[in-house]
């Protein structure tokens, strides 16, 4: 077999076991390393065929649009208050309301669903200068003060809850950060008292004005978490 043929053979299928194409090699180290080479090449086209898919990929695909969706219609809303009030306030309404159809069935779905695309997002570092006050200013816009300190506090910012202004806090847990999210009462979302997955669990306390979800490390102890949040929270309406 010539070289011209041995090359086309394995080109068409690089692990031919033809005796002719093991003859060819046998005795000639260029064809040898060529079959080597292309073999080598041919696994690592096959592994990066084979990318395994991470856990939760589909929930989190999810929520960036629908949190990326949010963030444009804000950048729309801003701009349209700019030229003119009345008529930023109607399309701001109108584009929210076609666009931000719910996508998750429970409070729970969504709570996960959240909690791994923010996961890595905060440093231990990140809450240094958080006090009581700030968190209180914070969660003023939905109506809630807290009366006494709940943990160390390593995020407080408001958000968006599929759908809903909400605040989402980041505390500083035993074995992981502790995630608790503020929302305002939901129709369109299912409640689920507990719920976890294979790597976190989450509970949900209900109250007259809104609810508290609280996500943690499997290992956390989240009735503590809970205990803290009916002692401290207080709603203004």
């Amino acid at each position: 077999m010539d070289e011209l043929e041995f090359r086309r053979r394995l080109y068409a299928n690089p692990k031919d076991p033809g005796a002719d194409i093991r003859k060819s090699m046998a005795g000639h180290p260029a064809n040898e390393k060529f079959f080597n080479d292309i073999n080598q090449f041919e696994k690592r086209l096959d592994s990066a065929l084979h990318v395994s898919v991470p856990d939760n990929l589909a929930s989190n695909l999810i929520l960036r649009q629908t949190l990326d969706s949010h963030r444009q219609q804000s950048k729309k809303r801003r701009w349209h208050l700019a030229v003119a009030a009345s008529v930023a306030f109607a399309v701001g309404i109108g584009v929210q309301y076609f666009t931000a159809s719910p996508v998750y069935s429970s409070t729970a779905d969504y709570s996960l669903a959240h909690y791994y695309h923010e996961q890595g997002k905060f440093d231990d570092s990140d809450g240094e200068g958080i006090t009581l006050a700030t968190l209180n200013d914070k969660s003023s816009d939905m109506n809630v003060r807290f009366k006494d300190d709940i943990g160390s506090i390593i995020a407080v910012k408001d958000c968006y809850f599929d759908g809903m202004d909400s605040l989402h806090l980041v505390i500083r847990g035993q074995y992981d950060n502790v995630t608790i999210f503020v929302i305002p009462k939901v129709k369109h979302l299912s409640n689920t008292p507990q719920f976890a997955d294979s790597k976190v669990h989450g509970l949900t306390r209900q109250f007259k004005q809104g609810d508290v979800i609280i996500l943690g490390d499997k290992r956390e102890s989240l009735g503590q978490w809970q205990q803290k949040i009916d002692d401290t929270i207080e709603w203004s309406i």
